[in-house]
């Protein structure tokens, strides 16, 4: 008898921590359902490259860039690409530039340490 006693005791006392756990990770209020309006728009990282006619205008073409949405990261004049982040909606308008050769999302690729058994 005292071992179910003491078993019911300890699922309580999980299901009391697990329950303070949520609250406590749980958004609260208007939070919950309507999050902020700058978590809404996803922001991705971009790669500009500039077509070779249009190279001696870099900065003017950033400028566009930014205008259509982009925050410039970087601007690498002498291989004609300009990085940053755009939300997700206006990525299409950054091609639309003139002067734009293309636009490439940036991808993560992560290699294994030296040390580690990759097979």
């Amino acid at each position: 008898m005292k071992n179910i006693k003491w078993s019911q005791q300890l699922t309580r006392w999980l299901i009391v921590i697990v329950a303070t756990a949520l609250v406590s990770c749980w958004p609260s209020g208007s939070d919950a359902v309507n999050p902020p309006p700058e978590t809404v728009m996803d922001k991705v990282q971009v790669t500009i490259s500039i077509g070779n006619a249009h190279m001696d205008q870099l900065e003017q073409i950033s400028e566009q860039l930014t205008t259509a949405g982009l925050e410039v990261e970087q601007t690498l004049s002498t291989l004609g690409v300009i990085t940053g982040s755009v939300e997700t909606e206006k990525m299409s308008a950054l091609s639309e530039v003139s002067g734009v050769e293309s636009v490439e999302l940036n991808r993560t690729i992560q290699l294994a340490p030296p040390d580690a058994n990759v097979q």
